[in-house]
C-alpha cells in the first residue's frame, strides 16, 4: 500500500501551512497509535528537550 504525505494542489502560496499537522496525521497513521499516545509523544519529547537544554546550560555557565 502507498501512501501519500502530501497532496499537491496546483500552485499553493503557502506550503508550509498545516505541515505540523500533517506531519503528526502521518506518525499517527504509520505506528498506530492512538491520540493519548500522540499526546503523551509529544510531552515526553519536550520533556526530553528541556533536559538536554538545561545540561547543556549548565555545561556553559558552570565548567
Amino acid at each position: 500500500m502507498v501512501r501519500k504525505l502530501f497532496k499537491l494542489k496546483g500552485n499553493n502560496y503557502l506550503p508550509f501551512i498545516g505541515l505540523d499537522e500533517k506531519a503528526a496525521v502521518a506518525i499517527q497513521e504509520h505506528f498506530q497509535l492512538s491520540n493519548y499516545q500522540m499526546i503523551l509523544l509529544s510531552w515526553l519529547k519536550g520533556f526530553w528537550t528541556g533536559i538536554l537544554l538545561s545540561l547543556v546550560l549548565h555545561y556553559i555557565f558552570y565548567q
